[in-house]
């Protein structure tokens, strides 16, 4: 903390050093595909979607007591706080593994004279990867995963036309 100049951010009260104000992270790439197609002859619907999108971004919070602060500051802490919370990642600097997912459906068109009966059958995270979604961003536990991409999932579906 030494030789840094804050700034007091007035919706929440936290503290960032100045050379957090302006960020420039880097370039991301999402790719989205989104396709279906229906075979005639036997009226079955195929489709799918793939996605590959940038991991979360990575926040180390240190929370470091007015002691700490107060032997590189030189003074306590502005307002008798009790400690300040410091990130040590510079913001834009790390992130997590990708996110890739595809989703697939398979769907029956049934006719019965005139009602029309499309049973479908979904598949999420046909994969079943596992790319973590958020992290815990305190540096004590830095890196811990919070909640990671749903496993493989199947449902089945029915939607009657008459």
């Amino acid at each position: 903390l030494t030789g840094l100049s804050v700034l007091n951010d007035v919706n929440t009260g936290a503290q960032f050093p100045a050379q957090y104000c302006r960020q420039r992270s880097p370039f991301l790439t999402q790719v989205k595909f989104l396709g279906s197609y229906q075979i005639p002859k036997i009226d079955v619907l195929v489709s799918g979607a793939l996605q590959s999108v940038p991991g979360p971004q990575v926040i180390g919070d240190f929370v470091a007591t007015n002691a700490l602060v107060q032997s590189s500051l030189g003074r306590p802490l502005a307002g008798g706080a009790a400690n300040v919370t410091v990130n040590v990642v510079p913001p834009g600097a790390m992130y997590g593994d990708r996110r890739n997912q595809f989703d697939l459906r398979l769907g029956k068109l049934l006719r019965f004279g005139r009602t029309r009966t499309k049973v479908n059958l979904d598949i999420n995270n046909v994969f079943n990867a596992n790319p973590v979604l958020t992290e815990n961003q305190s540096f004590a536990v830095f890196r811990q995963p919070a909640s990671i991409l749903p496993a493989r999932i199947a449902r089945i579906g029915a939607q009657i036309d008459f």
